[in-house]
């Protein structure tokens, strides 16, 4: 019998399809920038599959349609919770698609390193099992390969969160939301400094200094509102497995107990839906008093009564509601807001966007 010779992560076969992860804080522009990907495909075939740990992946609604499949991956992680659920979802479009590219959107909380192991290393490996009555984990090694890991960041908010004081609520080691800002540095094969339009020019120079510091190896891209061209985040075979695989963290992942991250940041989400559409002046009074400061991020559609579907997007100290086409109908329209923060008070929540209704 001839014995076959293991395959190399390191060195995909031609068949193999490439796999660009993209992460980064809540609010750091993920979708954004994935959003202008995707309007620069020039006929490649590209399948999306986006993460959020919410009960409703609001994320998922916000990619504009592409000729493949779009799938949701939602309340859980796929760097923890939902590993098995990504491999599943990459076989089965492998199984029913032929594809040029994978881009894969982590949660705002994801880490790279064990997204990027889920690629390079067995189910055996990874020590994942099938959840009961799951097929069996699929072993992608050789049909799919890490093109690069992206990190998208907010050059606006980047010091505030990475300051913080606070630590994790019942993290045991007290550490505090820097540490997952690091991490989301520190693995990340490109990296894009987005919103440079919001920052100072000190804080862009400081995140400079910072990212060349923290992983000089990484390419640094800088962009407004996550435009960036296609061909230089896409194809560009940046992800080195020998690199990452000799990383003390790498081993250190491997070994640990994997705890979902929206426990161990302390994280929760609220969702508020509602069909009745909001008193347009009502609702401004309402965004005065200022949503509460464990309010993270929070995003969705708004109805304005007006016929509009208006888009919500909220992180740290911005907020910005941007018109986003039409509603299909006035029966079709309807407001849904998810919420992600510490200790979340959702009837507060729900009080405070109920006061600005239409009677």
């Amino acid at each position: 019998m001839t014995s076959l010779a293991p395959i190399d992560p390191r060195h995909p076969p031609t068949a193999s399809v490439p796999i660009t992860v993209l992460c980064g804080f809540l609010g750091a522009g993920k979708t954004t920038l994935l959003n202008h990907l995707l309007t620069q495909t020039e006929g490649r075939k590209i399948a999306v599959i986006v993460n959020e740990f919410g009960a409703v992946n609001i994320d998922a609604s916000l990619v504009v349609k592409t000729d493949e499949k779009t799938i949701e991956l939602s309340n859980g992680c796929i760097c923890c919770t939902l590993r098995g659920d990504l491999l599943h979802a990459v076989h089965d479009l492998l199984e029913t698609r032929q594809l040029d590219h994978i881009l894969i959107e982590s949660t705002g909380i994801g880490e790279p390193l064990p997204i990027a192991q889920s690629f390079c290393l067995t189910p055996e490996e990874l020590e994942i099992e099938p959840e009961p009555g799951q097929a069996p984990i699929p072993n992608l090694l050789g049909r799919v390969h890490v093109d690069a890991m992206i990190t998208v960041v907010d050059a606006a908010q980047f010091f505030p969160l990475w300051n913080l004081s606070e630590s994790i609520p019942g993290d045991e080691q007290e550490r505090g939301y820097g540490e997952l800002l690091a991490e989301q540095i520190e693995f990340a094969d490109l990296i894009v400094l987005n919103k440079l339009d919001l920052a100072s020019a000190d804080d862009v120079q400081s995140l400079r200094e910072l990212v060349a510091i923290t992983n000089p190896r990484a390419r640094v891209l800088e962009a407004v509102r996550g435009r960036v061209e296609a061909d230089a985040v896409l194809n560009v075979n940046l992800f080195d497995f020998d690199a990452a695989s000799q990383l003390d963290s790498w081993m250190e992942e491997l070994e640990k107990e994997h705890t979902p991250e929206s426990e161990s940041y302390g994280l929760g989400t609220h969702i508020y839906r509602r069909q009745q559409p909001f008193n347009a002046d009502a609702f401004h009074r309402a965004l005065t008093t200022g949503l509460p400061h464990n309010v993270i991020r929070s995003k969705g559609w708004i109805n304005l009564g007006d016929g509009v579907a208006t888009l919500w997007n909220h992180t740290g100290r911005q907020l910005a509601l941007e018109q986003a086409g039409e509603w299909l109908s006035d029966e079709g329209a309807f407001s849904e807001i998810v919420f992600i923060g510490r200790d979340l008070d959702g009837a507060a929540l729900d009080a405070l966007l109920d006061g600005a209704l239409q009677a």
